[in-house]
């Protein structure tokens, strides 16, 4: 399953689909840094061609999306236009882009926008090698991890959990929440919080 899948599913889900149509969703995006790096938190998006989602910060014209898989970055996009996916869902935008490497076919699958980001190194990490998330909840799911520098280790994860309107975790709820988590150092630290509650307002 992919981030953006999850992100779109939710959301159309909370928008006023059934809620257990968000359940089968599968990957997103995210940005770290470490000590001495970028200070601006990673976005996350799923890009299909010359399109795409992305959960965190506005993206800004002329920044640059690397599309990787489980074993090296595949492609990178450039962002042209960035546009609220819904006035009502912070955080959550479309963007247009236009390909700067790798073919077409490369160009589908998750990405970040990332300063810090080691092209040459820079993978997913397999879905057996999942780290618990840092949350500590038993109930937040990790949906992808990034390793940014090739070391084998996560620095940046996506994680989703059942939340009410105030972002808190709940088991009983009807909505998600998505966040972000970026490595500084030796710490994970939440950078993005998406509440698909907000998203009925």
């Amino acid at each position: 399953m992919s981030i953006g899948a999850v992100v779109v599913a939710c959301c159309l889900g909370s928008l006023g689909r059934a809620p257990g149509a968000a359940a089968a969703p599968s990957g997103r995006v995210v940005r770290v840094e470490r000590s001495g790096g970028s200070r601006i938190p990673p976005r996350l998006c799923e890009i299909h061609g010359d399109t795409g989602n992305c959960v965190g910060d506005e993206p800004r014209p002329g920044q640059t999306v690397a599309v990787m898989d489980e074993h090296h970055v595949v492609a990178e996009v450039q962002v042209v236009e960035a546009a609220s996916f819904s006035p009502s869902c912070p955080m959550l935008w479309t963007i247009k882009t236009r390909p700067m490497r790798g073919a077409a076919a490369d160009t589908d699958g998750i990405g970040v926008i990332d300063a810090s980001l080691d092209l040459g190194r820079a993978h997913l990490l397999d879905r057996g090698r999942m780290p618990s998330s840092p949350s500590g909840l038993p109930d937040d799911e990790v949906w992808r991890a990034i390793d940014r520098d090739g070391d084998g280790a996560a620095d940046i994860l996506v994680t989703r959990y059942g939340c009410d309107s105030a972002g808190r975790a709940t088991t009983t709820g009807s909505t998600f929440c998505i966040d972000l988590w970026a490595r500084t150092g030796a710490r994970m630290t939440r950078t993005t919080q998406l509440n698909f509650a907000l998203c009925n307002h």
